[in-house]
């Protein structure tokens, strides 16, 4: 009967869900623990790569069950004291074992400083990836490198020209970090951001040293969606100064409030807030407002969260009389689109395949100076990909499977066979459809598997570095910079609609 033609054929969707389980875990144990950061300044200057597979720690070898968290353990101790560490490289015969001291690791926010060009032309480029203790530190040297060799560069006669400060995907951090950040590039004596709230004493943040970039120096401030709490402390400090331009697609996270955590029993906290972020214009970059329920319902009582409409967003004005708006984030001034990924490009970034590509590639290949993606190796990138989906180890209409197995399961509890039939034509139809992206995003895709080969054999700043060159975002902020009166045109234009680019 056709109740149990439904049950089987239910048994059999759970036997494939099964066998791919096996397969993954499968998979995951022959690939076993491997190195997916090797920080420089610790495991990286001590000759340790991304993809390197774990083999033993202080010569106790690694099980298959070892986890994740099992070797960090046995990697921890009082710094100061060694670890050896031995590992298996692709492309490598044998066991490689390393030994090094343990330390304090601190990760560097600061992850690149360097010149977009010529030093000579006077253009630095700082990316800042968080708001942590040291962050200020960190960048006032950052700032005093370029200018010292910026001066050099040019025999003296000039310092820097331009800064570039990317914050895009910068989460935040430390409001005092995002303070001693600001306070090195606008005036002295600025207020940098307000906190008030209900039943929290009111606080005013105020610059109270002298900038270390000079005034003649033309900053601008990359963001994007990502860019929030701290990070948008600093760009909405500058913005509203007329100190710098912000460049990016639209407009930050917004997030706008003061938060505290208080310990609970048993290893938990709370995390509540007390007030709000207000940057020097008065206004508030909170994205989002929360309300609280009411009625005899459960789900009336629940906090309700609704993003500020752009009809509700307040007029202030910058310290030239520009307009800037209040909640949801710090808008861009000059907007400039960043590139999208394509659905093949997504699939292959979130599946891993990537990097198992660059681990094959490693085995076959050594790295010279004069490395490209070439027309061969992207061919043998396809090929391997198309293997990995006719296996079931991927699936090429992976950011679409969710709805398509939901569509299917409903269809199925109603019968409408056919339909469940036009589903399956459609997933073989996506499937062409993104194999076709494989030619139309061939620049991007080389792109990512160039990176992805080159994290294991170079440092993180070096791949960010070899990434800004072909940054439209980044490209557009030079450009910016070096028009003829374009920036102070942007600073000192009298209120209107952004402008684009």
């Amino acid at each position: 009967d056709e109740d149990g033609m439904d049950d089987d054929s239910e048994d059999a969707d759970d036997a494939l869900v099964r066998q791919q389980e096996q397969r993954l875990t499968a998979r995951m144990q022959q690939k076993g623990i491997r190195v997916v950061n090797a920080f420089e300044n610790y495991a990286f200057d001590y000759g340790m790569r991304v993809g390197d597979k774990l083999v033993a720690i202080d010569d106790e070898p690694l099980s298959p069950g070892t986890t994740v968290e099992g070797v960090r353990n046995k990697l921890r101790g009082e710094p100061g004291t060694l670890v050896s560490i031995s590992f298996e490289r692709d492309g490598v015969q044998g066991v490689q074992t390393i030994t090094m001291p343990r330390s304090v690791v601190r990760v560097r926010d600061v992850k690149l400083a360097t010149f977009l060009g010529s030093p000579k032309d006077g253009i630095g480029y700082i990316q800042l990836s968080g708001f942590a203790s040291e962050t200020g530190r960190e960048m006032r040297n950052a700032i005093h490198f370029l200018q010292r060799v910026s001066e050099d560069a040019s025999g003296g006669d000039q310092s820097l020209q331009g800064l570039v400060l990317d914050l895009r995907g910068n989460p935040g951090g430390l409001l005092t970090s995002a303070v001693d950040v600001a306070s090195l590039l606008v005036p002295k004596g600025s207020d940098i951001v307000s906190a008030k709230g209900r039943g929290f004493p009111g606080v005013l943040y105020r610059s109270r040293v002298d900038p270390i970039l000079d005034s003649n120096t033309k900053l601008v401030v990359l963001v994007n969606r990502n860019t929030a709490s701290a990070a948008e402390i600093v760009s909405g400090a500058i913005q509203d100064l007329d100190v710098g331009v912000v460049v990016g697609t639209d407009r930050t996270f917004g997030k706008g409030l003061v938060q505290n955590v208080e310990e609970l029993p048993f290893k938990s906290a709370l995390k509540f807030t007390v007030a709000k972020y207000y940057t020097p214009s008065g206004r508030c970059i909170q994205g989002i407002q929360y309300k609280e329920g009411g009625g005899l319902k459960v789900e009336d009582g629940k906090y309700q969260e609704q993003r500020i409409a752009k009809k509700d967003r307040s007029v202030f004005y910058t310290k030239n009389g520009r307009v800037v708006r209040d909640g949801g984030g710090v808008e861009a001034d000059v907007k400039v689109e960043a590139p999208k990924a394509s659905a093949l490009e997504v699939t292959l970034l979130r599946s891993g395949v990537l990097a198992d590509f660059a681990a094959e590639w490693s085995k076959k290949h050594e790295l010279t100076n004069n490395f490209n993606v070439d027309e061969d190796t992207y061919r043998n990138f396809q090929n391997y990909v198309m293997e990995r989906q006719k296996n079931g180890e991927i699936e090429l209409e992976a950011i679409y499977s969710n709805s398509l197995a939901e569509l299917k399961k409903m269809l199925k509890q109603s019968g409408y066979k056919g339909s469940e039939r036009e589903v399956e034509s459609l997933q073989a139809s996506i499937i062409r459809d993104v194999q076709r992206d494989f030619e139309k995003y061939r620049k991007d895709i080389k792109e990512d598997i160039s990176q992805s080969i080159l994290a294991r054999y170079l440092p993180e700043s070096m791949l960010i570095e070899r990434g800004i060159k072909s940054d439209a975002q980044v490209a557009a902020a030079v450009k910016l910079m070096t028009a003829p009166n374009r920036f102070d045109k942007v600073l000192a234009r009298e209120p209107a609609s952004t402008e684009s680019n």
